[in-house]
């Protein structure tokens, strides 16, 4: 494809990668901020039932989002970034239709466990509703085009795509205050659907205003059951890190109460927020760190976070900033924003040991060595879980903390374990 060709080639500019980044934050800004400047009215309104649930939720919906893509965003990209442009079309489609195959087949598991669970099991009227409204959203998602984008370099239009989901749920969160849990769910819910509805549509939009028409090649099962294994792989990398959010927000609902949940949750989304703009830089320079790593001799710690630089350097100055914020506590008018920037403060170091945990991630996600950091961030996940039970009865919320920390330094040490025992033509550290 010419056109894809030259598009390739355009974007290895400096100038793209810059356009990138700051498309990636200018749509993650309006997303997320919208979200959390609604999470703010909420709480400074004293409306800790619906954060608590809503935020509850909603990180399960995009838990299951995350499921769905199957790792996508990395493993298309990565496929496509290590095509040739003569290569890249058809390469490019036929990796492709093997995932989206594997992407329906888990929203078809997902959207089916959620219905029976709705109809069958769910005694509270917020979750049965949010979750029959979100069905068609994650039906959707199975088409989304982020890899290709990233693939091609054009990260940033899928940045500013994916605001629009998260714009719909902010909407639909400021419709549902003071309505019944009932219809909080469905408004919460519906508004989740259409958010990711109209985020596929701009998504191929955009390619198709860059030349980009999608063409249907048949998967072979070979190249089905590939896309399998490395969906599955890089999400066994994934999910385990994600399940310790969610496990906490139960610890929280259980032991602490909603309004306790409902300032972790406000907390949280926040520090999510902040290390999700790393992720975007480091997303920037994933396709150039796929070929470094590729070219390379030998691949050592020093060297990724080399290539890495710009997510490094973002990451220590959202940490400061983030401090900043949280010291202005006192400053505050409201009672509840207080208490909640008391608690952001808190979690800002963990800012930089989490993103520091990401961007070595990144590293053994650019070779395809997905199931050596699976097992690193399982084994991490299990120790962040078992800590945050054991210190939320003596330290309250900031017990969560401390499981969250745990997390982060056990994965990074075994990480560095990991690179410092595989030197060589394969690691050097």
């Amino acid at each position: 494809m010419s056109m894809s060709a030259s598009l390739l080639s355009s974007e290895s500019s400096r100038w793209w990668r810059f356009a990138n980044g700051g498309l990636l934050i200018g749509g993650y800004a309006l997303g997320q901020g919208a979200i959390f400047a609604v999470q703010t009215w909420l709480v400074a309104r004293g409306e800790f039932d619906l954060l608590s649930a809503f935020g509850t939720h909603f990180s399960f919906a995009m838990l299951s989002i995350l499921l769905i893509d199957a790792g996508s965003t990395t493993t298309l990209a990565r496929q496509i970034a290590g095509h040739s442009p003569e290569q890249t079309n058809d390469g490019l489609w036929k990796a492709f239709w093997a995932t989206a195959v594997v992407r329906a087949m888990i929203a078809t598991t997902i959207g089916v466990a959620a219905l029976i669970y709705a109809l069958a099991f769910s005694s509270d009227p917020f979750s049965r509703y949010y979750l029959l409204s979100i069905l068609p959203g994650l039906a959707v998602w199975a088409g989304n085009a982020v890899g290709l984008l990233d693939g091609l370099k054009l990260s940033g239009l899928s940045g500013m795509t994916g605001s629009i989901a998260f714009a719909a749920s902010a909407l639909g969160l400021v419709l549902a205050s003071n309505a019944s849990p009932e219809v909080a769910g469905a408004i919460v819910g519906c508004a989740f659907s259409v958010g990711y509805v109209l985020t596929v549509v701009a998504q191929w939009t955009a390619l198709r205003r860059f030349g980009m028409r999608p063409c249907l090649r048949r998967a072979t099962r070979n190249e089905v059951l590939q896309a399998l294994r490395d969906g599955l792989a890089l999400l066994s990398q994934l999910v385990p890190g994600q399940l310790i959010l969610r496990v906490q927000l139960v610890l929280s609902s259980v032991y602490l109460g909603s309004e306790s949940t409902a300032l972790f949750v406000y907390t949280k989304q926040a520090i999510v927020a902040v290390t999700m703009l790393v992720g975007f830089l480091m997303r920037v320079d994933f396709s150039d760190l796929v070929r470094k790593m590729a070219r390379a001799e030998q691949r050592s710690i020093a060297g990724i976070f080399e290539a890495q630089k710009s997510a490094v350097g973002g990451a220590l100055l959202l940490a400061a900033g983030t401090l900043i914020v949280g010291c202005m506590a006192p400053l505050a008018p409201q009672y509840n924003l207080a208490r909640a920037a008391q608690l952001l403060m808190a979690y800002a170091p963990s800012i930089i040991t989490i993103s520091a945990m990401a961007i070595m991630m990144q590293g053994l996600a650019a070779i395809g060595s997905y199931f050596s950091g699976a097992r690193i961030i399982a084994i991490g996940t299990v120790a962040g879980v078992v800590v945050s039970y054991l210190a939320i009865r003596p330290f309250g919320i900031y017990g969560l903390l401390i499981g969250e920390v745990t997390f982060h330094l056990v994965a990074l040490g075994l990480l560095y374990r990991h690179f410092r025992d595989r030197r060589g033509p394969a690691f050097a550290g």
